[in-house]
């Protein structure tokens, strides 16, 4: 018979009351500057998945474009204050000094869903890799206007499946920003 967790129990409970509350931030806060690096923070930290590291890029195949949007290193945390909610406004300012943020929001490459190629998921490893991330697991979802959403993320060594599975379904909110 396997032992119940409660630990485990109560993080997964507290993750999910947290993950259910962020759409309903996002339309109170629509018009907080960075508003989507903002989320990304939130969703890596140790409280929600435990990221190392994380891109989010948006993909407009129809202006031939690949920008980044949104890097999240878990060493540029001390930057902005513990809870990300606690001033959300002051997070740009915050996060100007945030070494691997700026240098992801300065990405600028040419669509990789124009080349299907690129698109693949050795592609987008290899995309990960070139960003800066050790061993990247990868996302890929479509967004309005036939633009695509991608997150590459290097999780924890023991971050299990259920874990990606959650992240991959919520992530999409970061469209919405």
């Amino acid at each position: 018979m396997k032992k119940i967790n409660h630990d485990e129990i109560n993080h997964d409970q507290t993750l999910l009351n947290s993950l259910v509350g962020l759409p309903q931030r996002i339309l109170q806060l629509h018009e907080v500057d960075e508003l989507s690096p903002l989320i990304l923070h939130e969703l890596g930290h140790d409280s929600h998945f435990g990221l190392n590291k994380a891109v989010y890029l948006v993909d407009n195949p129809d202006f031939d474009s690949l920008r980044g949007v949104a890097g999240f290193c878990k060493d540029e945390c001390s930057l902005h204050k513990a809870d990300v909610w606690q001033d959300p406004y002051s997070f740009a300012h915050d996060m100007s000094s945030g070494q691997f943020h700026q240098q992801i929001k300065q990405f600028n490459h040419a669509s990789i869903t124009r080349n299907h190629d690129q698109c693949s998921q050795e592609g987008l490893v290899n995309l990960g890799k070139t960003l800066g991330l050790n061993n990247p697991s990868c996302c890929m979802w479509n967004t309005r206007h036939g633009n695509h959403g991608i997150l590459l993320f290097e999780g924890r060594e023991n971050m299990v499946e259920k874990q990606k599975s959650l992240l991959s379904q919520i992530i999409a909110l970061l469209s919405f920003c």
